[in-house]
């Protein structure tokens, strides 16, 4: 099996995800495609960040989420399910699954829950690392 993973995440939240990006690495794990660095302004430049995202998912073995997201993070679980990747999603509560509203996508059942208030690398890697 390849060990391929796309993160998505708030942009700004991408330096707290370095501890568990690190370990992923030092598993063999490869990021599909690191979106943190880039900038785009104008449709033509997010129209190809679409695109290069959308690959990155495609590309991947499994969607690591870490919430809070940003604006594009339901769109990727999104596109993640409907491509038949499985998907993880670390929050630091269930009460962020249900405001304002439940999501039915959280509960997809290829969709696996992990809670805890400060990122749980070593959950998050039992979850793909088997």
């Amino acid at each position: 099996m390849n060990k391929r993973f796309y993160l998505s995440t708030q942009k700004d939240r991408n330096v707290d995800a370095a501890p568990l990006l690190d370990a992923l690495k030092s598993n063999g794990w490869e990021r599909t495609f690191d979106w943190a660095d880039r900038e785009a302004s104008g449709p033509s430049e997010y129209s190809d960040l679409a695109v290069a995202e959308i690959a990155g998912i495609r590309d991947a073995d499994v969607v690591i989420v870490i919430l809070p997201g940003g604006r594009g993070t339901h769109v990727e679980i999104g596109a993640a399910l409907a491509m038949g990747k499985p998907v993880i999603i670390h929050a630091p509560n269930r009460k962020i699954l249900e405001t304002p509203y439940p999501c039915a996508f959280h509960y997809h059942s290829m969709v696996k829950l992990l809670f805890s208030e400060r990122l749980d690398v070593e959950g998050l890697l039992a979850c793909i690392i088997k």
